[in-house]
């Protein structure tokens, strides 16, 4: 087992960066072992309602310049020296038909991006999702069924050297926790 701190002390030197090293690049290795972070996230039956479309920039410029040109203009600014581009999707529906709409599958699918996330942490890696982008495009430019919701946009890669990293402000614990009820007013 971890030191009991060591997880905590990863989470909190996890950030969401945008000052990525443009010549340094992610191998295979690194993104097998973020989405097997991912794949073992808890969910709801154990039905892992998240699904991945990975591109890299090394692998196949036009898929990642396809999902590059999906982004608001603000996120393609930085994004465009990230190695990888990841799509994250969630499922509507339970795969198991007969248990109907995956009411937690979005959340699942947020535990799951988290995971990856420390994971890239954990590896010197910087990981970074985005909520700006166009939908409607990635759907059509990566054949989405239409029983996924997209997600987010993770962009993934190393750091650029030198970079300055803001120290977080956290809402302090009494304001986000309560016992026994929430607190009268």
């Amino acid at each position: 087992m971890i030191n009991k701190q060591d997880l905590l002390v990863l989470m909190k030197a996890r950030h969401s960066g945008r000052l990525y090293d443009p010549n340094k690049v992610v191998n295979q290795e690194e993104i097998n072992m973020l989405i097997e972070a991912a794949r073992f996230s808890p969910s709801c039956f154990s039905d892992e309602p998240w699904r991945y479309i990975i591109c890299n920039k090394q692998n196949n410029r036009s898929s990642w310049e396809r999902l590059l040109s999906c982004l608001d203009g603000s996120n393609q600014k930085w994004a465009k020296n990230a190695q990888v581009l990841i799509i994250s999707l969630s499922a509507k529906n339970f795969r198991k038909l007969d248990k109907g709409k995956n009411f937690w599958a979005k959340h699942d699918t947020g535990a799951a991006n988290y995971a990856l996330m420390l994971q890239a942490a954990s590896m010197n890696l910087m990981a970074h999702q985005m909520g700006k982008f166009d939908k409607d495009k990635i759907i059509e430019r990566f054949n989405i069924p239409g029983d996924f919701y997209v997600m987010s946009v993770v962009a993934v890669g190393y750091e650029e050297e030198g970079a300055e990293v803001k120290e977080k402000t956290r809402r302090p614990v009494e304001e986000i926790s309560f016992y026994n009820e929430w607190p009268k007013s």
